[in-house]
C-alpha cells in the first residue's frame, strides 16, 4: 500500500510541483519564516515549520515535497484506522486511502504555502488517539489527546472550537457507552472533568507563551474579536456595543451595507468597513479587539434566531453557483505576486521570476479543483451521512465510533457555516477527509456478508 501511494503521489508531484500561494496568509507565513515576525491574527508555528523545511534548503519546492509525504502518511494512517477500529477489509481500506489521495482539496493544498496539510496530518493522529480512548478508557489517552489538540490549535486557530467541544464530547461518548461495568459514576465524571481541565491547562500554557512572545496579555489571537464582528455584522446594532455611542458612530460611518451578508468580508478587511472604523476610533489594537469581541458575543446572545437565520443564509450561499465559483477562484489564488513579495521569495527561496497567480498558471491540481464544485457542495451533507451510518451500524462498538465522527463532522459544519463570512472551500478541507472515511465505512457496511445475504434473499423472493 505504501509503495503504491508513494508512486501515485510522486507521479502527481512530477506533473505539478509548483509552490502556490493564497494571499495574504501565505505571505504572512513566509515573512514569519524568514524574519521571525509574529502575526496577530494567525499561527506563527507554521512559519517556523517553513523555516525548518524551506529556509534551510532555500527552496519552497522542499515544502511541497514534505507536504506530499505528509499526505501519504495521512492516507496510510487513515487506512490503518479503518482496519483497526472499523474492522474493515484491507482492500476497502486501501481503496479509501486512494480516494483520499486523489480528493481535490487534499491534493491541492499539498502545493500551497498554507497550514492545511500539516494540520490534517496532526488531526489524523488526534483521531487515532481518540479512537484508542474509546476502546481503552484510560487517562493517558486523554492526556495525549488534549496535547495533540493544543498542537493543532498552534498550527491552525480553526481548531479552537473543535478542540474545546471535543474535550467534553469525546469522554461523554466514551463513558456513556463504556463496556467496562466496573467504571463507577464518579470515575466517569472524573474523566469528563479531567478532559476539559487538560485542554484548559494546555491551551493556557500556549496563550501565555503567545502573550510572552507578543509582549501582550495571554491570548490565542489578538484579532479574534475583529473576525467575530465581521461574521455577525448583519445582526449587530449600536446597542450591542459596550458603549452605544461608539456603536452608533461606527455603524453610521460604515460605507458598506450593514444588512448585506455578502458585504461581511468588506466590513472585516477593507477600508471603510466596520472593523476599520472601530480601529480608527479606538487606536489601541487590543482594546479595539476586545470591544469587537464583546459586541459580537452580545449580538449572538441577544438575537439567537437572527444568528441562526444568518447561518442558514450562509448555507444557501454555497449553492449559488456563480457566487461559490467566485470564491473557489479566490481560494485557488487569483492575485498576482506583487514586486516586493516576488523579490523576497526569489532572494530567500530561489523562486523562479514568475509573478503569475495560481489562476494564471492553470496547474493540474488547480484545474482539477475548479472541476470539483459539486463535490465541494456535497461536503455540506457529510454530517448527515455519518448520522445515517450511525443508525445503520451493525453493533454497539461501531455505533459509538460513528457517533463520535458524527459529532466531529457537525462541529466542522457549524464552524464553516456560522463563523465564516463567505463560502470558503478551504474550511471543508477536514470535512473532505471525513467524507472519504464515510465512503470507506459505508462501502464496508453494505458489502458485509449479512447485507449481501439479505439482498440475495430479497431477490429470491
Amino acid at each position: 500500500m505504501f509503495l503504491i501511494l508513494i508512486v501515485m503521489q510522486s507521479f502527481l508531484l512530477w506533473l505539478d510541483h509548483h509552490p502556490m500561494f493564497f494571499f495574504g496568509d501565505s505571505a504572512s507565513y513566509i515573512w514569519t519564516a524568514v524574519s521571525g515576525w509574529l502575526p496577530s491574527d494567525r499561527s506563527f508555528v507554521y512559519g517556523y515549520f517553513i523555516r525548518l523545511v524551506s529556509v534551510t534548503t532555500k527552496s519552497l519546492q522542499t515544502l511541497v515535497i514534505v507536504q506530499t509525504l505528509l499526505a501519504v502518511s495521512i492516507s496510510l494512517v487513515s487506512a490503518h484506522l479503518l482496519i483497526r477500529y472499523f474492522a474493515m477489509h484491507h482492500w476497502i481500506a486501501f481503496g479509501t486511502a486512494c480516494v483520499m489521495t486523489l480528493e481535490p482539496l487534499q491534493l491541492l493544498y499539498t502545493r500551497y504555502v498554507m497550514t492545511e496539510t500539516l494540520a490534517l496530518f496532526l488531526f489524523v493522529f488526534y483521531v487515532w488517539v481518540a479512537l484508542q480512548y474509546l476502546d481503552d478508557i484510560r487517562i493517558k489517552w486523554l492526556l495525549l489527546m488534549q496535547f495533540l489538540a493544543t498542537v493543532m490549535i498552534c498550527i491552525r486557530f480553526a481548531f479552537i472550537p473543535f478542540s474545546w467541544i471535543s474535550a467534553f464530547a469525546i469522554p461523554v461518548i466514551a463513558v456513556a457507552t463504556a463496556q467496562q461495568t466496573r467504571m463507577t459514576f464518579k470515575v466517569k465524571v472524573l474523566h469528563v472533568c479531567l478532559s476539559v481541565f487538560l485542554i484548559f491547562a494546555f491551551t493556557t500554557i500556549y496563550k501565555h507563551m503567545n502573550g510572552y512572545l507578543h509582549h501582550e496579555s495571554p491570548a490565542y489571537s489578538y484579532d479574534d474579536g475583529f473576525f467575530a464582528l465581521g461574521y455577525v455584522i448583519p445582526i449587530v446594532q449600536a446597542s450591542d456595543f459596550p458603549d452605544q455611542a461608539l456603536g452608533e458612530q461606527v455603524l453610521r460611518n460604515a460605507r458598506f451595507p450593514l444588512a448585506d451578508r455578502r458585504a461581511r468580508g468588506a466590513h472585516r478587511w477593507m477600508e471603510g468597513g466596520v472593523v476599520w472604523y472601530l480601529k480608527i476610533i479606538e487606536r489601541n489594537h487590543i482594546k479595539a479587539n476586545q470591544i469587537a469581541y464583546k459586541t459580537a458575543l452580545h449580538a449572538v446572545i441577544s438575537k439567537p434566531f437572527a444568528f441562526l437565520h444568518l447561518g442558514w443564509q450562509s448555507f444557501t450561499d454555497h449553492f449559488d453557483s456563480s457566487y461559490f465559483r467566485m470564491y473557489m477562484e479566490t481560494e485557488l489564488g487569483n492575485r498576482r505576486l506583487d514586486d516586493s513579495f516576488l523579490h523576497l521569495i526569489k532572494a530567500k527561496f530561489r523562486y523562479p521570476a514568475d509573478a503569475s497567480s495560481a489562476m494564471d498558471l492553470k496547474s493540474l491540481t488547480g484545474r482539477y479543483f475548479l472541476l470539483s464544485q459539486y463535490w465541494l457542495q456535497g461536503l455540506l451533507f457529510v454530517p448527515l451521512l455519518w448520522i445515517i451510518l450511525t443508525v445503520l451500524a451493525r453493533d454497539a462498538d461501531l455505533r459509538r465510533k460513528n457517533i463520535m465522527f458524527s459529532v466531529w463532522a457537525l462541529i466542522v459544519f457549524a464552524e464553516a457555516i456560522f463563523f465564516i463570512e463567505r463560502p470558503v472551500p478551504r474550511y471543508f478541507h477536514i470535512m473532505a477527509w471525513f467524507a472519504c472515511m464515510a465512503i470507506g465505512v459505508g462501502v464496508s457496511r453494505f458489502l458485509t456478508k449479512d447485507f449481501m445475504a439479505l439482498c440475495r434473499n430479497s431477490v429470491g423472493k
